[in-house]
């Protein structure tokens, strides 16, 4: 009930944050103004004076908490670092690229380490069911073997008293894997933890193209002006569709390791329906913010895919596991069962 109620937070939050980003897109070129949050004028030659937007466009319930991630030290520390990034010659649109390819690998060891915590509860998780189920078979003089796809053991016996024992006995698993700090919320809270970075970072981008000293970023190729929509929708369109990878990629590679339960596929539709929303509000953003977003995605994806390599693996000491892949992203294409 605790994780429903804090994903149903965290949607409203980030739908508030992106509305908020959209009143960008009412004018094409933005003034620069101080970051203070004073109401301070701004003018360019032959543009008229815009004035730096407050909180008091928000719902009363959440404007404190969108004030906090606007001045915070951790948004304030990753504009600093864009504008630096900028400061030594990097192009804005190099900049946030830079950004975030910066904060992945920063924020990579939590993904290494929730990996290393996966892998070892899935050793210690087969190990401990398959000396359940020896004991349960020499208790009941039962035969223990694999099942009929040959994915696991199971007791060899239509007995339901013998069902029931082992059912019981199977039970106290979870339970010896989370005195070894191997429980599954641990693993789920690590990745988690990189979740509002990537919230500030945000913030931090809409804290430079809302009150930076240029009405304009240059673009390139079919976006003349990064501060403008994306007049053919490639890159929203692009975040959705790695977004809808990220989110069934892992159903497909590891069709053996997540049981699809209702809540699972409700969590799953709750995450696509938001994906869909997103691309639609991106839509009409200054299309710097879903190429920052479409940088996110694709990097995220490229770590995934990495620490599925035996090679990569071995180099962080993670343990190996039947889905290991020499050609991970080759396997995501074809969406073939290892």
């Amino acid at each position: 009930m605790k994780t429903s109620k804090a994903i149903e937070f965290l949607l409203v939050v980030i739908r508030s944050c992106l509305s908020m980003l959209s009143r960008i897109c009412m004018n094409r070129q933005l003034a620069s103004c101080s970051s203070a949050s004073s109401p301070i004028l701004c003018s360019f030659p032959h543009q008229k004076p815009i004035s730096r937007r407050n909180m008091s466009q928000l719902p009363s319930a959440i404007a404190p908490a969108f004030q906090y991630a606007t001045d915070c030290y951790i948004t304030q520390s990753i504009q600093f670092g864009m504008e630096g990034l900028h400061s030594v010659g990097l192009s804005w649109p190099a900049a946030f690229i830079s950004a975030a390819v910066a904060l992945r690998i920063a924020t990579a060891p939590l993904h290494v380490y929730a990996e290393k915590i996966f892998a070892n509860r899935l050793h210690a998780q087969n190990f401990l069911t398959k000396g359940v189920l020896q004991k349960v078979g020499e208790r009941y003089r039962v035969e223990v073997g694999p099942n009929k796809d040959g994915t696991k053991l199971e007791i060899k016996s239509n007995d339901p008293k013998i069902a029931q024992k082992t059912q019981e006995a199977l039970e106290e698993v979870p339970g010896m894997l989370a005195e070894h700090g191997l429980q599954a919320a641990r693993i789920q809270n690590l990745k988690l933890c990189t979740v509002p970075v990537w919230i500030f970072s945000s913030f931090a981008l809409r804290n430079i193209i809302s009150s930076d000293f240029h009405p304009s970023v240059d673009g390139a190729l079919w976006i003349p002006d990064l501060l403008s929509p994306d007049p053919y929708f490639i890159l929203p369109i692009a975040v959705g569709v790695f977004g809808f990878l990220n989110l069934y990629s892992q159903r497909k590679i590891y069709p053996g390791v997540v049981k699809m339960t209702w809540k699972q596929k409700s969590y799953d539709a709750v995450l696509a329906f938001f994906t869909m929303f997103a691309v639609t509000i991106m839509s009409q953003l200054p299309a710097c913010i879903p190429m920052y977003w479409l940088v996110v995605s694709t990097t995220g994806m490229a770590q995934a895919q990495l620490l599925r390599h035996p090679k990569i693996k071995g180099l962080f000491g993670i343990k190996k596991l039947p889905t290991d892949s020499n050609t991970p992203i080759r396997d995501l294409f074809k969406m073939r069962n290892v």
